[in-house]
C-alpha cells in the first residue's frame, strides 16, 4: 500500500490536474466567444450601400424626393447633380460635398445615429444669411433597427 504521504500527492496532482483541464477548457470557451460575437465577424456580413440620386434644380430638389429615410448602420449614398455651383452641407453628419455645374458628385456616409437631419446649400452669396439656403433641401431620416 501507499504510504499517507505518497497518497495525498497523488490526490494533489489529480486535482492539479484536473483544474488545470478545466481552465483550459474554459479559456478555449472564452476564446470561441470572443471570435464568434466580435465586432469584425459583425461587419464582414455588411449589406451593400443604399443609393439615393439627387437633383437639384434652381436650388431645389423634386417635391417627392425631398425626405430619404434610411435604418441606423445602413451606409448611404447620395449621388448628387446640379444646374450650378454649389455646395452641400449634411448637418448633424457634418459630410460637405462641392457640386459644379453638371458634374455629378457623391456624398457617403454610414447612418449612425437615428434622428432627422437636414441637407442645406451653401452659396459664397448667402454669407449675409449665414452661409446657407433658406432652408433645407433635402431631409435625411435615419430610424432605429
Amino acid at each position: 500500500m501507499l504510504s499517507e504521504r505518497r497518497r495525498r500527492r497523488c490526490l494533489v496532482e489529480k486535482e492539479l490536474s484536473r483544474r488545470n483541464y478545466l481552465r483550459s477548457k474554459g479559456v478555449l470557451v472564452i476564446t470561441a466567444m470572443i471570435a464568434l460575437f466580435s465586432p469584425q465577424t459583425v461587419g464582414a456580413q455588411q449589406t451593400p450601400p443604399r443609393i439615393f440620386s439627387v437633383t437639384v434644380s434652381q436650388g431645389q430638389v423634386a417635391g417627392n424626393n425631398r425626405t430619404i429615410k434610411v435604418l441606423e448602420g445602413d451606409l448611404v449614398e447620395l449621388q448628387w447633380i446640379a444646374d450650378e455651383n454649389l455646395t452641400l452641407h449634411l448637418h448633424g453628419y457634418d459630410v460637405t460635398l462641392e457640386l459644379l455645374a453638371g458634374e455629378p458628385g457623391t456624398m457617403g456616409f454610414t447612418a449612425h445615429a437615428a434622428g432627422r437631419y437636414p441637407v442645406a446649400i451653401h452659396r459664397s452669396t448667402d454669407h449675409k444669411k449665414g452661409g446657407h439656403h433658406r432652408s433645407a433641401v433635402l431631409h435625411v431620416e435615419v430610424h432605429p433597427r
